[in-house]
């Protein structure tokens, strides 16, 4: 297997196992979307760990400047996942997922405020599918007219957008990061950061739930937190950004296959048209004139070309 497949492959195979993250909701019971979130970290922490002891790269891990953006890295983060977590109780995870993969919306009018960064007439076409796709997902099968707006749909719904607010401050916090701590460094200290916050959640856990779901909890934080970023923070550094941001658009094509064929969740029709509209905004400004065509021909390799669940940019 040539390198350019087998970063090909790691990318995919990252995506795929981000996709099972609906299942693994399912399998976990009576525990809340916080210890849930904190037990993932630990463990895929711990692996993460090993796999830096083994490979002799511990010394990544060592801070530099910057340490209260680590911080503010930290409290997106978990915002993030605790938003996008409960998303999929209330919604599922195909429209969970769709719904975080909403960022470039809220990027075109962060960008320009927080990094300096001018829209362009691709960025405005995102945003103008973006919301067209966030009205199809959100929009329930017999139409708004029957939405009920104290029930589990509407929290599901405000907490999906939410998460994918919280995504685009983190794409912009690792954007900002990017010359000081490479990838992986960042998600551990954004994950390590995340289990302060998250430690009272873990501990009101009563010890029969946590013994209960303790290898699922494992296999959960083994195969999200460290497998897949590892997998994915390896792929994304032997692709363009543009390969990388398109390969990345598997995860909620993955999220929604699972979602509907092993939880046997129905897919309403307004979420495969929503679900289009949204990644055609993710591909637009994938495409974006950031990326000029000197370095495409080039074959110059990026680190972090993708917006999405781990969403960085390209340098």
């Amino acid at each position: 297997m040539s390198a350019s497949y087998k970063h090909h492959f790691e990318l995919l195979a990252a995506c795929m196992i981000y996709g099972t993250v609906g299942i693994f909701m399912e399998l976990l019971r009576d525990m809340s979307v916080g210890s849930i979130i904190f037990y993932r970290l630990l463990f895929g922490l711990a692996a993460i760990l090993c796999y830096l002891a083994v490979t002799g790269k511990l010394g990544q891990l060592s801070l530099k400047k910057r340490k209260k953006y680590l911080l503010l890295l930290g409290l997106l983060y978990v915002s993030q996942m605790f938003s996008y977590y409960s998303a999929i109780r209330y919604l599922g995870a195909s429209s969970a997922v769709l719904l975080l993969y909403t960022d470039p919306i809220y990027l075109t009018f962060l960008a320009p405020l927080l990094l300096g960064e001018k829209n362009t007439g691709r960025t405005i076409l995102a945003l103008f599918l973006g919301l067209i796709g966030v009205f199809y997902v959100t929009r329930p099968e017999g139409g708004f007219e029957q939405l009920d707006f104290t029930g589990d749909y509407l929290k599901g719904v405000l907490f999906g957008l939410t998460g994918g607010l919280f995504s685009s401050g983190v794409i912009v916090s690792v954007r900002y990061l990017r010359n000081e701590y490479n990838g992986l460094t960042q998600l551990f200290w954004q994950s390590t950061i995340s289990l302060v916050f998250l430690a009272p959640l873990a501990a009101s856990v009563p010890g029969d739930v946590l013994a209960a779901n303790l290898r699922t909890l494992m296999l959960f934080g083994v195969m999200i937190t460290a497998i897949g970023a590892v997998l994915y923070i390896r792929g994304v550094a032997g692709v363009t950004a543009v390969t990388g941001s398109i390969l990345t658009l598997v995860e909620p094509v993955s999220c929604i296959f699972f979602d509907y064929t092993v939880l046997n969740n129905s897919v309403h029709s307004g979420m495969l048209v929503g679900s289009v509209f949204i990644l055609a905004a993710a591909i637009v400004v994938s495409l974006d004139s950031s990326v000029s065509l000197k370095k495409l021909i080039s074959g110059e390799r990026k680190i972090f070309g993708k917006k999405g669940l781990f969403g960085t940019e390209e340098e």
